[in-house]
């Protein structure tokens, strides 16, 4: 793992987004990365499964410069899936 980054456990669910919420530290900074396409629950249980998976992707978007204007991370559960 990139020490750069660091994946915090656990994840928050934002109705507002209708996405689930993973917070990531990279460089010092408080960064977020939201993943959407499903129900809450299923994305509860994507999670679950796909925990080290996704602390993969987010390295790799990351290291990538896929970061949107506002400094997030959005991901698809089709491309969780997929990966």
């Amino acid at each position: 793992m990139n020490q750069a980054v660091q994946v915090l456990d656990g994840f928050t669910y934002v109705s507002a987004k209708e996405a689930i919420k993973v917070d990531i530290m990279y460089s010092g900074q408080m960064l977020a990365c939201y993943i959407n396409g499903l129900s809450k629950e299923k994305l509860t249980d994507m999670y679950k499964n796909k925990q080290f998976e996704i602390e993969d992707i987010i390295e790799q978007e990351l290291e990538q410069d896929k970061l949107n204007s506002d400094g997030e991370i959005w991901l698809s559960a089709r491309y969780v899936f997929a990966y």
